[in-house]
């Protein structure tokens, strides 16, 4: 169960590691398999697919530092940051103004499962490393209000950790873990990792029917349209 001092540690990391937080896209701090040049080549694949499919009027769900900003800014009409973390969205605020794009750029702090967008408004959303931190029932939750915010026929982009026989030997496949920052300090995170077979599922589950683009070792990519 997903319960608020879970909810609250989990905020407490993300804010916390922040400052360090693009390290584990080269593989560094608590990294579940111990190769960070798979990490970089993965981590150039899934920048070329957000290149390749964002764009309009964007929703960077969940953005943290917004990693992926400079990958499709150039083809976003408007961009909205969104994260829980206030010290994720200042990260997120430094880089929207260092690539020149902070004046069509909306700042938004809040709760993705509770904040009260406006209906039938983004063009896309990227979701990315989001998903594998909700159990199944805020899964549902999030994927009815992404149906709902999303114009029709607008797009969602996936990108999220794949489960493996690597990933096992450091990892259950879904649960809470320890996770630390530099400082040494530990908070407890609840995450989950997706087979293919999962992704399959979500036509069922959540009736968006995902096109897996990329199925690496560590990531995967996956869009669909949401038809109304």
């Amino acid at each position: 169960m997903m319960n608020q001092d879970l909810k609250g540690t989990m905020l407490e990391y993300y804010t916390h590691r922040a400052a360090e937080f693009d390290e584990k896209y080269k593989g560094r701090g608590p990294a579940s398999i111990l190769d960070p040049q798979a990490y970089q080549d993965e981590v150039k694949i899934l920048s070329d697919i957000v290149r390749a499919t964002c764009s309009g009027n964007l929703l960077d769900m969940a953005c943290g530092t917004a990693f992926w900003l400079p990958h499709y800014a150039g083809n976003c009409s408007h961009i909205t940051l969104f994260d829980q973390s206030e010290g994720m969205l200042s990260h997120a605020r430094d880089r929207a103004v260092s690539l020149g794009i902070i004046d069509q750029t909306a700042m938004i702090s809040g709760d993705a499962l509770s904040y009260q967008f406006s209906e039938n408004t983004f063009d896309m959303v990227l979701v990315a490393f989001l998903i594998s931190h909700f159990t199944d029932d805020q899964e549902a939750r999030f994927f009815r209000m992404l149906k709902s915010i999303i114009k029709p026929n607008g797009r969602v982009l996936v990108l999220d950790s794949v489960w493996s026989d690597a990933r096992g030997q450091a990892r259950k496949k879904e649960g809470i873990q320890s996770r630390s920052i530099g400082d040494g300090r530990e908070f407890q995170v609840y995450k989950k990792y997706f087979t293919e077979q999962d992704l399959s599922l979500f036509i069922k589950k959540h009736g968006i029917g995902l096109s897996v683009g990329y199925f690496g070792r560590l990531f995967f990519a996956a869009n669909a349209v949401i038809k109304k």
